[in-house]
């Protein structure tokens, strides 16, 4: 369920600054992009502008037919690193991202998709020191589909929450400690949109490793992009997860309760109905 909380942008400024900047650890901000032109701006005027001494981008394309590449050659900042790698999956230019990063932590963006305040890394590195450097931190995000009203995600991390197939926040609000990838490896490429809740189960079932969190949405997630089609994919996903982490029976109970499930069983029905009696 999503969780009301606040923004805070104006306490965010007057924050005091627990750790030097000399202690901050370097982030690498990865971007996967594709025919991205009109909406690539956006995210990395976010990243530049932000207000923190030690961080990199890495614009991984996946062989953009438009301007995208010339958008992003455009910045000519020392910051930003590009790296193509054609005909690739969301997960296959993230993962190859995490192979370029040279940050302690490394954070995920998709264009479009933008810090909220341009303290945000400072805030979240700040925390990350503040609790010695956990494997992960992540923040509230907030969801705009551009046809309700904007809600915001955040949760407490539980393996309660994972069973019931929801993720604590959106990738884009986590900063997960680099090296956490060489232990359990990097993001699952046969999910196509579930990348990110099957790492982070892997994450909370290997059990060797600590996160924390701050009360705050600092990050904002453009869903406007999402079809029919991918609401349907996430479903199924998400069952595979499930089954893959936690087994039959928590699979059942967690399709039991699924609000499309009925609308599933009603168009399975009707196409075997098809498949022996004719329409």
């Amino acid at each position: 369920m999503e969780k009301s909380l606040p923004i805070c942008l104006e306490k965010l400024e007057q924050d005091e600054e627990k750790f030097p900047s000399s202690d901050l650890p370097k982030v690498s901000v990865i971007i996967p992009t594709y025919n991205s032109s009109q909406s690539v701006v956006v995210t990395l005027d976010s990243v530049l502008e932000q207000d923190y001494p030690q961080f990199d981008v890495l614009v991984i394309d996946g062989g953009s037919s438009d301007r995208t590449l010339e958008i992003v050659n455009s910045y000519r900042s020392e910051r930003v690193h590009i790296y193509s790698l054609p005909k690739s999956s969301r997960y296959e230019m993230i993962n190859k991202g995490l192979a370029h990063a040279t940050g302690s932590y490394v954070n995920i963006l998709f264009p479009n998709d933008f810090y909220i305040h341009k303290r945000t890394l400072k805030f979240m590195m700040n925390l990350a020191l503040e609790h010695e450097k956990p494997h992960l931190v992540y923040c509230g995000t907030l969801l705009r589909d551009g046809k309700s009203d904007v809600k915001i995600l955040y949760r407490q991390l539980s393996l309660k929450l994972l069973k019931r197939g929801h993720q604590p926040t959106s990738l884009q609000s986590c900063w997960f400690r680099t090296d956490v990838f060489e232990v359990l490896g990097d993001f699952n490429v046969a999910f196509k949109l579930r990348g990110g809740f099957d790492f982070l189960c892997r994450f909370f079932t290997s059990k060797n490793h600590t996160w924390a969190s701050a009360y705050r949405a600092l990050t904002d997630y453009d869903l406007r992009w999402v079809t029919r089609r991918m609401v349907i994919r996430h479903f199924w996903e998400t069952l595979r997860i499930i089954y893959k982490y936690f087994g039959f029976y928590r699979t059942f109970k967690w399709l039991f309760y699924q609000k499309d499930v009925s609308r599933f069983i009603k168009l399975w029905v009707r196409s075997i109905k098809v498949a022996f009696f004719g329409d």
